[in-house]
């Protein structure tokens, strides 16, 4: 008896998800019986919303900053750089114009850094302020 009472009590599996938009008359027959109140109408209204490719929507309160990115890009590009010691390379970017700043150990690697900023998309000029110490 004690088996009987547990399955009972066990919450409804959820439906799976739908992956594909229903038929456009079955959604225009929930979009009329939702006015009138039908909840299991509204419920499949919010379903259909859900459904579909989101892929490029981010949060809403999530605002691509290019300048944070052309700056994140270059900081790992001038890492990943084994002919490089980027330890004391400072970078700036405002509106997509880098500044280099800092000290290097020769002046291949200042030219190199550069280049590096360069590649990165987004970028429209590179102020190179590096020094060879």
């Amino acid at each position: 008896m004690d088996d009987k009472l547990r399955q009972t009590d066990r919450p409804p599996e959820e439906a799976p998800r739908a992956t594909e938009p229903r038929d456009l008359l079955d959604r225009a027959k929930d979009e009329v019986a939702s006015w009138f109140g039908d909840p299991k109408a509204a419920s499949r209204r919010q379903q259909d919303l859900a459904v579909g490719d989101h892929s490029g929507e981010g949060p809403a309160t999530y605002h691509a900053d290019p300048d944070a990115r052309i700056v994140d890009e270059i900081n790992q590009r001038l890492t990943d750089d084994a002919s490089l010691d980027a330890g004391a390379i400072e970078v700036a970017s405002s509106a997509g114009a880098v500044t280099l700043a800092g000290q290097v150990t020769t002046s291949a690697q200042r030219h190199h850094a550069e280049e590096l900023a360069h590649s990165v998309a987004g970028v429209s000029q590179v102020d190179n302020r590096l020094q060879v110490a």
